[in-house]
């Protein structure tokens, strides 16, 4: 998949809404590693950007070349779908 430049974008995680998929990309580009957001045809339909959008889901894409390390900054700040903290 390829979103812009030269570079080859690929799937890095599908999550639950806008406002996790901005925090994580956040998290990734402060730690120098490219990242943009595909929101689902929902979202951009309606303009919507929230968790509580019933199937609103956001796709993560980060270059191929750093997609290791991309989920190991996912893996260092504990972040696994689906999963909720006790």
């Amino acid at each position: 998949m390829n979103t812009s430049g030269d570079k080859a974008w690929i799937k890095l995680r599908t999550v639950e809404g806008d406002i996790t998929a901005e925090m994580l990309c956040e998290a990734l580009k402060n730690a120098d590693i490219p990242c943009e957001i595909k929101r689902s045809m929902l979202a951009s339909g309606l303009g919507a950007h929230s968790v509580s959008l019933a199937g609103n889901q956001a796709t993560l894409l980060v270059p191929e070349e750093n997609l290791e390390a991309a989920n190991a900054v996912l893996e260092a700040i504990d972040f696994e779908p689906g999963e909720e903290a006790d």
